[in-house]
C-alpha cells in the first residue's frame, strides 16, 4: 500500500529528513516507498536532498525505532495518521510547517475545524480559572471544540471546562502519546479521548523535553480558528502560540489584567500589539462566526426587556465592558446590598451578566 505506516515511519525515522524534505520527496516519488528504489542521482534531483541526505536515504532507516512504533500501534489503543491522509485536520494542513505525522488516541473529526485554542499559564490565579471556564463553555455552547496543550494551569482547566459542558476537546502535547505528563492528568486523558483527541507531532516513548513545547505550540495554533490567551507573563509559552496564530493568520484574543500584574503582563502586551480584547464569549463568537465551517443561527442582538424603573436605572450604567459592582454602586447612588439585589434581577431577567471578580456587563 502507498504511503502505508511502516513506509513512512522508515523515512521519519533518517536523522535530518523532516516534513520539508518529506514533502518534497512525496512530489517527485507519490508512492514514497519508491524513494527506497531510487539512486542516489534521482534523489539529489529533489529539492533538499543533497548528497549527504541522499546517501542516509540509501543507507536505510532505523529498523529499531519502525520496529518499536509498528508495535505499539499494532498493539495499543493509538492511531497514525499522515499529511497524506484525507482525514488529515484540514486547518492544520494550511499552515506554513505542518507535521508530517501525528500520533493520536481519540478521533479529530470534521466538526472539529470550528476551534478554538485556550491557553495561558501554567500558575493561574483563581480569577484565571474562572474565566477560563466561564469562556470555554460559552464556546461550547456555541458548538466550538476546545484545543490546549494538556499543560498545568489554564490548558488543564479548558479541557477540563469543555468536558464537563458536554463538548469536544483535542490536547496537542510535547511528549508521545503513550505518555502522561503531566501525570496527575491521567484521568483527564481518559476523559479527552472519549470526547476528542489527545495527540502529538513526536513518535511513541518520547520524554517531555522542554523543547518540544514550543515547536507544539504551531499545532495548537494550527489547529484552531484563534488563540485565546488566558493569564500570561511576558516569558509565557502560551504568547508564542499567540505568535503562531498571528503568523498563520488565525484570530488572537487576550484577557486583559490590571496593569501591575504580572501574570497578565503578556495579555496586555498582545492587546497592545493588536490582539482582540476579550471581556465575554460574544467578543470571540463576533470575529469567528463568519469564518466557521459549521456556521450557527445568527445570535440575538438585542433582547427586549421589561425593566422596573430602579432596574433601568442600573442597567444604564452598564455597557459590553466589564463595571465592578464598586463602581456601579458609587455611580448609582445606592448602596451596595440595594445594587446587589437589582442586579440579580436584572441577571433573573437576561438583561446582565455577572462576570468573576463582581464585575457586570450588559446583554442586551
Amino acid at each position: 500500500m502507498a504511503n502505508d505506516p511502516q513506509t513512512l515511519l522508515r523515512l521519519f525515522s533518517i536523522h535530518g529528513m523532516g516534513a520539508r524534505r518529506m514533502f518534497n520527496l512525496h512530489s517527485v516519488f507519490p508512492d514514497l516507498a519508491d524513494v527506497f528504489r531510487a539512486g542516489k542521482r534521482d534523489l539529489c534531483a529533489v529539492p533538499g536532498i543533497d548528497q549527504a541526505m541522499a546517501q542516509k536515504i540509501l543507507a536505510g532507516w532505523d529498523d529499531h525505532f519502525v520496529e518499536t512504533q509498528l508495535k505499539i500501534l499494532e498493539s495499543g489503543p493509538f492511531r497514525m495518521i499522515s499529511y497524506f491522509d484525507r482525514e488529515y485536520p484540514a486547518l492544520l494542513r494550511k499552515i506554513f510547517t505542518p507535521p508530517i505525522l501525528l500520533f493520536l488516541q481519540g478521533e479529530i473529526r470534521e466538526p472539529d475545524e470550528d476551534a478554538i485554542a485556550v491557553v495561558g499559564t501554567r500558575k493561574a490565579t483563581p480569577y484565571g480559572k474562572e474565566i477560563a471556564t466561564e469562556l470555554v463553555r460559552g464556546l461550547v455552547a456555541a458548538n466550538l471544540t476546545i484545543v490546549s496543550g494538556f499543560a498545568r494551569g489554564i490548558d488543564t482547566v479548558a479541557h477540563r471546562a469543555a468536558l464537563q459542558a458536554g463538548g469536544r476537546t483535542i490536547a496537542v502535547l510535547g511528549n508521545g502519546v503513550d505518555r502522561v505528563y503531566p501525570p496527575e492528568n491521567r484521568g483527564l486523558r481518559d476523559e479527552i479521548v472519549k470526547s476528542g483527541a489527545y495527540c502529538s507531532e513526536f513518535p511513541f516513548e518520547t520524554k517531555p523535553d522542554a523543547v518540544n513545547f514550543p515547536r507544539r505550540n504551531r499545532i495548537i495554533s494550527g489547529l484552531s480558528l484563534g488563540t485565546i490567551v488566558v493569564e500570561a507573563g511576558q516569558k509565557s509559552g502560551a504568547l508564542l502560540t499567540a505568535y503562531f496564530a498571528n503568523d498563520q493568520n488565525r484570530e488572537v484574543f487576550a484577557l486583559p489584567g490590571r496593569a501591575t500584574d504580572q501574570k497578565s503582563a503578556g495579555c496586555n502586551r498582545l492587546i497592545q500589539k493588536g490582539a482582540k480584547l476579550v471581556s465575554c464569549v460574544d467578543d470571540i463568537l463576533d470575529e469567528i462566526d463568519a469564518i466557521r465551517k459549521f456556521p450557527t443561527q445568527p445570535r440575538q442582538l438585542q433582547m427586549d426587556f421589561s425593566l422596573e424603573a430602579d432596574e433601568t436605572g442600573i442597567y444604564d450604567l452598564l455597557s459590553r465592558d466589564p463595571k465592578h459592582i464598586d463602581q456601579i454602586t458609587a455611580e448609582s447612588g445606592k448602596n451596595t446590598n440595594e445594587v446587589l439585589a437589582i442586579l440579580l434581577s436584572l441577571e433573573l431577567k437576561g438583561a446582565v451578566q455577572q462576570l468573576a471578580g463582581k464585575m457586570f456587563i450588559r446583554v442586551g
